[in-house]
């Protein structure tokens, strides 16, 4: 809006202490109504690097001789590939691996990595013997003995006395399995509880124990037992309350370890979650499992829906600080929950970044920086992984201040937001009332830098109106009222939301209500399911099922399973 030329010189000074002012009640609203207890949630932006030189999920991640690298995994069209690659100079390096490992597991071993096992056939079928090693300097991978069984799924991991312990299978008898280096993998003893993608955590420099929240079978059994190897099984009690969050992406149990191993001490912080859903933090200790105390219950829902976490904690040793990632229900949201554990309670960082077009599933990697790289993984299935690489900036970032460091507006004292608010007011109401005493014209239309916003910019704003006040939830909501209000074109909107979001205004306006009667589901497991239909503002059965199938690829049904 534009006021006559005679006021003109007041309008610059109204609007900014408007802005000021609402910012401050808003705030302050949200400190005096706010629990103590909740989460920061802060804003992200990560930096997108090259992308990988294919699509891939079911890969191994890890830095090799100070370079980083992805080993196997499958490609387009659940496709295992016999390819890995390396980042150098701002650009990946494609390498031909002797066989192809997806879902297979790497493992430091001397100066080499080895890498073993696998799906064999096409779509994440069967297991294979295979086992190659790869050598950093040279770049180059040779193949030689096998594991002693089949497997996929399987973890690895290397004691302090040099030994590699393997355990883990999917759809096929496990057992735990050593290699020493010289000789071919030899069966060490059966276990007593076949798992997928174990953890494998070490205790002593000859010892480890195993545990896992799946069985062979991708099952969650009622009763959670460790494998010691150097003992006897036992049942863990606090882990069947809470149990491990099972990752069917490979990972190595080394990336949860906060403690220092070479003198003795062998801590490491697990993902699990008890029966209602709630995520928590376990910490083991020795043979011992309890609950990480935090200053906050970790929060699993959002203003974009509920959030899904994925994976284990992946451990900044150097800064004490464990994330965990996670997604919205149609993964264009990324999730990182920060934990800083060197405070006892723990304090909880919830950081979000705005909408991307596909946020991943993947098993994130600490750089050297302190920083968090997401490479490739699935967004939604399996066929179609992605080649994405993100950095977020929690170590550096390119205005020399660390994502970490985001301003809690609860950490401001109270005292402080109503003096601030008070003086505000006093000086606006001074304006106002000089403002006042002065005829003016409003003339309605858009200024001159509004005129012609970018898309994004556009769509930030149909986003806000169609939020604002939950207007997805009324039918009356037109795609002609949107444009009348924003001052553009109906074809402008028509075309931005399709650039942007790839869909039509009713089909975003779908994918609101689906959200909101996700949240509804998950808030509310007793409420009946035409009151959902109903107040997420469908206008018929047929019409939720056929649209909530359409934005999630699940039946209602289906989706309240996976929860």
């Amino acid at each position: 809006m534009l006021v006559s030329s005679k006021n003109a010189t007041f309008a610059p000074m109204i609007r900014p202490f408007i802005c000021l002012l609402l910012c401050l009640l808003m705030a302050t609203t949200a400190v005096l109504a706010a629990d103590d207890n909740s989460c920061p949630m802060v804003r992200i932006v990560p930096e997108r690097l090259p992308d990988l030189t294919i699509p891939r999920s079911g890969h191994n991640i890890f830095y090799a001789n100070g370079e980083l690298t992805v080993t196997g995994g499958h490609t387009t069209g659940f496709v295992p590939t016999q390819t890995a690659e390396y980042f150098d100079n701002g650009a990946w390096h494609p390498m031909t691996m002797v066989y192809s490992h997806d879902n297979g597991f790497a493992v430091l071993h001397s100066d080499e990595f080895l890498i073993g096992g696998g799906h064999d056939e096409v779509l994440g079928i069967g297991q294979t013997f295979t086992l190659e090693r790869y050598n950093p300097t040279t770049h180059s991978f040779t193949g030689f003995g096998c594991l002693d069984k089949r497997r996929v799924l399987a973890n690895a991991t290397q004691l302090s006395d040099g030994r590699i312990i393997i355990s883990g299978n999917h759809y096929a008898d496990d057992a735990i399995a050593c290699f020493d280096g010289n000789s071919e993998v030899q069966h060490l003893k059966d276990v007593a509880q076949g798992r997928s993608n174990p953890y494998i955590l070490p205790i002593a420099p000859d010892d480890a124990l195993i545990i896992s929240g799946s069985n062979l079978h991708m099952n969650h059994p009622d009763a959670i037992w460790a494998d010691h190897l150097k003992g006897d099984a036992f049942r863990v009690p606090l882990l069947e309350q809470w149990k491990p969050v099972f990752t069917d992406q490979p990972f190595n149990s080394g990336v949860c370890s906060t403690g220092d191993e070479l003198n003795g001490e062998y801590t490491y912080l697990l993902a699990v979650t008890d029966k209602s859903g709630q995520l928590g933090i376990a910490m083991m200790r020795d043979t011992t499992f309890s609950i990480l105390p935090t200053v906050c219950p970790i929060p699993m829902n959002s203003s974009f829906g509920p959030i899904f976490y994925k994976g284990p904690v992946v451990i900044d040793k150097p800064r004490q600080r464990g994330y965990i990632v996670g997604v919205d229900s149609i993964c264009r949201h990324q999730f990182v929950l920060a934990i800083d554990f060197a405070r006892q309670p723990a304090e909880l960082t919830l950081f979000h970044t705005d909408s991307l077009e596909h946020a991943t599933v993947a098993i994130p990697i600490v750089t050297p920086d302190g920083d968090l790289i997401l490479a490739g993984g699935n967004p939604e299935d399996n066929y179609n992984p992605l080649p994405t690489v993100w950095l977020y900036h929690f170590g550096s970032a390119p205005d020399g201040q660390a994502a970490g460091q985001a301003t809690n507006l609860q950490s401001i004292p109270l005292w402080l937001w109503i003096l601030l608010t008070v003086i505000v007011l006093l000086i606006l109401t001074h304006i106002i009332y000089l403002y006042s005493k002065r005829k003016h014209t409003v003339v309605g239309h858009l200024t001159s830098n509004d005129q012609h916003p970018t898309d994004e910019e556009l769509m930030q704003r149909i986003c806000q109106t169609i939020e604002r006040d939950r207007q997805y939830l009324t039918s009356r909501l037109r795609l002609s009222d949107i444009a009348v209000e924003l001052g553009v074109s109906v074809t402008s909107l028509t075309d931005c939301i399709q650039s942007q979001r790839h869909c039509t205004f009713a089909q975003l306006v779908a994918e609101y209500r689906v959200h909101y009667a996700q949240q509804l589901l998950s808030e509310n497991p007793d409420m009946k399911l035409n009151a959902v239909i109903a107040e997420s503002g469908f206008t018929s059965e047929s019409t939720f099922f056929r649209t909530f199938k359409a934005v999630t690829g699940l039946s209602p049904k289906e989706w309240l399973a996976q929860q």
